[in-house]
């Protein structure tokens, strides 16, 4: 006796099912006849046109995934999934069943809002069109369930952090959604607004909860942080003005909620202009590390685009004077010395506040240098001709300075206007 053997497709799964043997691979129908003299022979003849019916099969499988689905094992779900599909790929409910289930097992690590806005896709086309409005309300609910939950989970994660790991993982996340999942809740018809407007405030109310529970407490909680500490509250906190800046870019409705935004994005800006590490100079804790006069005025100006948006919003806010950085000043001979914290710059600063800035023609010069400085640094700052053009000057003026009994120990910036 041979094994019985489907003519149709090789398989050896088949199961007597009342009066004839059905292939459970391909769902061909065997006669007890056929089945005995393929068992004898080894073969039947198969002629004219065999219609497969599979139609039970899937009913079964879907039924499984379904039942594994409302059990919360979505892996079981996708599977049976997939095996309705291997049958029939234009199989509707199967990819709306299959989108929800790959979706919901989304982690950090490997987001799938992706191939589960494709399932979704895949089942609004293959509705039939007595089915296809429902279709569309499901997956327009199911596509806004799964796109906010997953954006939480991102946005949760960075507001734990604040790094930029996590925050590179919110921006993909929200790239997917932005890409796949609102263009198929275009093409359902349904509107998008609701949606950017809660994507907006998660965003918003994430990156605040990192920069106020984390981010500062983290750095300003050390006595005296050191380069490491203050590159890392640097970086950290640009990744917090790029969330700010994406989520005022989402939500074009609500202005109200964009100022709270700007003044967001204002706030962080002051305290990273105004940041600095340091280190033990003769026993003596100083300024170390800062950000460069350029970079200091480049963010400057941008706190003062952020305060022309807020006056385009509400015609009656006052914007207020260019702030200057508290560790500013001295753009050059910071460029030449390569800090602001050195005993050349020390001398420099103190002649100043000191000297300068107790004349008026003195205080005229200050005015002009800071109008004119952050420039050429900007532009020419790292550069060796600049440099090596101002060292010498800069060298003899410090000198002079000295002998006349400016000091050149640690110093910090009297207040002045």
């Amino acid at each position: 006796m041979k094994q019985l053997t489907c003519e149709m497709c090789g398989s050896t799964d088949l199961m007597k099912d009342g009066g004839v043997f059905v292939c459970q691979s391909c769902g061909c129908k065997y006669s007890i006849e056929e089945a005995k003299k393929m068992m004898v022979e080894g073969t039947v003849e198969v002629t004219g046109t065999v219609k497969v019916d599979r139609s039970d099969r899937i009913k079964n499988y879907l039924s499984i995934a379904k039942k594994a689905y409302d059990a919360d094992n979505q892996k079981e779900a996708e599977e049976y999934c997939n095996r309705v599909l291997e049958v029939d790929d234009k199989n509707y409910e199967a990819w709306l069943l299959k989108g929800k289930a790959a979706g919901w097992q989304s982690t950090i690590a490997n987001l799938r809002i992706g191939e589960a806005i494709n399932c979704f896709s895949n089942a609004v086309e293959n509705a039939p069109e007595n089915k296809s409005e429902d279709v569309k309300k499901t997956v327009s609910e199911e596509t806004t369930k799964l796109s906010l939950a997953l954006m939480r989970l991102c946005c949760g994660n960075f507001g734990k952090t604040g790094y930029k790991e996590q925050a590179t993982t919110i921006l993909s996340c929200l790239v997917e959604v932005k890409t796949s999942a609102l263009a198929l809740l275009i093409k359902c018809g349904t509107s998008t607004d609701d949606i950017n407007a809660q994507l907006a405030t998660m965003i918003n109310n994430s990156a605040m909860d990192a920069w106020n529970d984390h981010i500062m407490p983290d750095f300003w909680g050390e006595d005296h942080p050191m380069k490491y500490s203050w590159e890392k509250y640097i970086e950290r906190g640009d990744c917090v003005l790029n969330l700010l800046e994406v989520a005022i870019g989402l939500d074009d409705g609500d202005d109200e909620a964009d100022v709270v935004r700007y003044k967001n994005l204002i706030g962080v800006q002051d305290k990273l202009i105004n940041s600095w590490s340091w280190t033990l100079s003769s026993g003596s804790w100083v300024h170390e590390y800062t950000l460069t006069p350029a970079a200091k005025q480049g963010r400057t100006d941008k706190i003062m685009e952020w305060h022309e948006a807020i006056k385009k919003i509400d015609p009656t806010y006052t914007i207020p004077e260019r702030p200057t950085p508290q560790s500013g000043g001295c753009y050059v001979a910071t460029a030449v010395y390569g800090s602001y914290d050195c005993p050349q710059v020390w001398t420099l600063r103190r002649y100043r506040d000191y000297t300068l800035a107790e004349t008026r023609r003195g205080r005229a010069f200050i005015k002009a240098y800071y109008a004119i400085s952050p420039t050429l640094v900007r532009w020419f700052g790292d550069t060796r001709w600049f440099k090596a053009m101002w060292r010498g000057k800069l060298d003899r003026m410090v000198k002079n300075l000295q002998a006349e009994g400016v000091e050149s120990t640690p110093y910090n910036d009297r207040v002045w206007k």
